[in-house]
């Protein structure tokens, strides 16, 4: 069944007024009046064909210029790392269980690889197709482009998450010119569940999808209004379009440097908080103009159906202090960390001016935690060693405020790059966090781009991987 979206534009604003930091309603409201179901993957493997390959540069994020100070920040040596530099130690580990390589073939630049894991199944995805695979690192569906779930044509940034609470696959899919697809499996079985595919066409960009209680939630990388859209999630689980409300919001006082990328934080588990509440958390960078000091800003964000008076909101802005840190690779560009050997190399972007996908939240019984990273430059002098800034905030309940309970600064060891970080909290509080590491131009060997992972035990010192 292949049948048209409608999204009703109800309001907009201009641009200056996202600078405006007080509460504000949304910039777009709507609802999905139809949608387009797909049959599942199992059912129609003799129609899988293999990813397009053409080689070609994902168009997120590089048409949006950089807008920096005129004069650059003062470098000085990351401060959390000075302080707990000694606390850093290596532990040896168990080996894993199981370790899945997922070879892939990719002429995507970047390829933005990610993945998402369920009770049965480990779903990997990058800009141009995806796999899946059981809890054994048995292949269930092969390599296959996106269009095998998307019906409608598309650029890049695929990304997926599992919903623990409804035991549903979430998807999204960036179009070209046609906004963001986001599709959402009809059974917990990625093969042999069928699709529903969604469709908002007003979004532009690098769009980053989180699980909340009341919604589906995405930011999007624009310089127009409408940066975090909210689709009702109960309505795209049931697969009902004509009941599904969107809206989407600024953010207010929200600076850039022309590539934004907050995130909202994600539910880990099955344990939902109260609806209303979904936090957004972005960096602020002394180097950007309009910025004075480095610092974290949040919002809240409250959609129509979870407030009791029938009104959508954001907040103002939070600003949290923060320790400073050196956020600019190379002026902003794309092309930062040069990765080791001979002949011709091709440098790695370091992912500046990004939270992380994604920033992960769990529920305790006496407090709520969220984690989220962003890479910072540690070397102090003109060259450069990327490290991870890392956080975890705290709440005392639902809807309460946050506060910073511990901010890191992580390096790898032997003077390795450490970048591009996924954080997550188990039930018992201990942190794990994987990374990307390869050999600078400072370290004593040479590794090439590896994937490694550290993490901090529940009751261990704070600030400290």
């Amino acid at each position: 069944m292949k049948i048209s979206l409608n999204i009703i534009c109800a309001l907009a604003i201009t641009i200056g007024y996202a600078q405006d930091n007080r509460p504000q309603g949304p910039t777009y409201t709507g609802t999905i009046t139809s949608m387009e179901y797909v049959p599942s993957l199992a059912s129609r493997m003799s129609e899988l064909t293999p990813p397009d390959n053409t080689p070609r540069e994902a168009r997120d994020k590089r048409s949006f210029g950089q807008y920096l100070r005129m004069e650059q920040q003062v470098e000085h040596p990351d401060p959390i790392l000075e302080r707990t530099r000694d606390l850093q130690q290596r532990t040896p580990l168990d080996p894993p269980s199981l370790v899945i390589d997922n070879a892939y073939s990719s002429n995507s630049q970047p390829t933005d690889p990610s993945l998402a894991v369920g009770p049965d199944h480990v779903f990997v995805v990058y800009n141009t197709a995806f796999m899946i695979y059981d809890k054994a690192g048995n292949v269930l569906i092969p390599e296959a482009g996106p269009d095998f779930i998307f019906p409608s044509s598309g650029c890049c940034d695929l990304t997926v998450s599992y919903d623990n609470a409804a035991d549903r696959w979430v998807l999204s899919y960036l179009g070209i010119g046609t906004g963001a697809q986001i599709a959402v499996s009809d059974g917990p079985d990625p093969t042999t569940a069928g699709w529903y595919i969604y469709t908002i066409s007003s979004i532009s960009d690098y769009q980053k999808l989180s699980i909340w209680s009341d919604g589906y939630y995405l930011t999007d990388n624009t310089t127009l209004n409408n940066k975090v859209w909210v689709l009702e999630r109960d309505a795209l689980l049931a697969g009902n379009p004509s009941t599904a409300r969107v809206e989407a919001y600024d953010l207010p006082g929200i600076i850039t440097f022309g590539f934004y990328s907050p995130q909202v934080f994600n539910v880990t588990d099955e344990n939902l908080p109260a609806t209303g509440g979904a936090t957004v958390v972005y960096m602020q960078d002394d180097a950007w103009s309009g910025v004075t000091d480095d610092h974290l800003k949040m919002w809240t964000v409250t959609p129509s159906w979870s407030d009791p008076n029938g009104e959508g909101s954001i907040s103002a802005a939070i600003e949290f202090s923060i320790d400073p840190f050196i956020g600019v690779f190379d002026n902003g560009s794309f092309a930062n960390l040069e990765q080791p050997g001979r002949g011709r190399k091709v440098n790695i972007d370091a992912l500046q001016a990004t939270i992380m996908n994604q920033a992960q939240f769990r529920k305790f019984a006496t407090h709520n935690s969220a984690v989220f990273n962003f890479v910072v430059d540690t070397d102090a002098s003109s060259g450069e060693i990327a490290g991870v800034r890392w956080f975890e905030f705290r709440q005392n309940g639902d809807n309460q405020p946050w506060y910073k309970y511990q901010e890191g600064t992580y390096v790898a060891p032997d003077n390795r790059h450490a970048w591009n970080a996924s954080l997550a909290m188990d039930a018992q509080g201990n942190i794990g966090m994987g990374y990307s590491s390869m050999s600078s131009q400072s370290s004593s060997s040479r590794t090439y781009v590896s994937s490694y992972f550290t993490g901090q035990t529940a009751g261990a010192p704070l600030n400290a991987m």
